[in-house]
């Protein structure tokens, strides 16, 4: 299992993973075992995919029917009650970089998860971005072009990643929030802002964690593998 869980909370992180002994840099290394990490907990059964259906029931004249289905309902209670406690929860907190003092970030952890969410590459047209990831026409990943050359790399990508930790503390983006972790509401919150009514907001929010945190510098530097 790639992931511990504590309380009802699943919890993901990238100290072991994948990537062991085939990525170099630690902080790259991190980033990317986090991301298949989380990848293989959204990969977890569905309980509507994979919950026993309920019996059938006999409703005729064996007088032994009565017994029989009393046995068929607790047999099945009883394996859906132990593969629902089976489950992982569906609340989980993922951290995608080593732990930091608050309000600092491992540049080459983010990158490294930007990397593996990006499909292992290190930029892509907007366009192409919209068509893996924007639920339908009304979102755009456009305001991550922090340089406006028609493609997101994956420094323009990480300034996301880094929004959705300060958005999963908080309804409004502070970089003292900043822990290395990011919840449902930092996803959620994430994606609202690649609604095209928000760009404006969005554009502003990762031009300036893009800038505070020199994620361009910090690209020139990266190696994948």
């Amino acid at each position: 299992m790639t992931f511990e869980i504590a309380g009802n909370v699943a919890k993901i992180e990238g100290s072991q993973g994948k990537y062991d002994n085939k990525v170099t840099n630690p902080s790259v290394r991190y980033g990317r075992n986090a991301v298949e990490n989380y990848y293989t907990y959204l990969e977890q059964p569905i309980i509507a995919d994979t919950m026993n259906t309920a019996p059938i029931l006999d409703f005729g004249l064996d007088p032994n029917a009565p017994q029989k289905n009393a046995d068929k309902l607790e047999k099945f209670l009883k394996e859906n009650d132990e593969y629902l406690k089976a489950l992982p929860p569906l609340e989980f907190e993922y951290r995608y970089m080593p732990v930091m003092p608050k309000g600092q970030v491992d540049r080459g952890a983010v990158l490294g998860a930007a990397y593996e969410e990006m499909g292992g590459v290190k930029e892509l047209g907007v366009k192409e971005l919209d068509s893996r990831f924007a639920p339908d026409e009304s979102f755009t990943s456009e305001a991550l072009d922090v340089n406006k050359d028609g493609k997101i790399d994956i420094a323009e990508y990480g300034s996301s990643i880094i929004a959705a930790d300060m958005l999963s503390k908080s309804d409004t983006p502070n970089p003292a929030n900043i822990d290395g972790t990011i919840n449902k509401k930092g996803f959620d919150a994430v994606l609202a802002y690649t609604q095209k009514s928000k760009a404006a907001a969005a554009a502003k929010l990762y031009s300036s964690i893009y800038n505070t945190y020199n994620l361009g510098e910090a690209q020139k530097d990266f190696q994948a593998e």
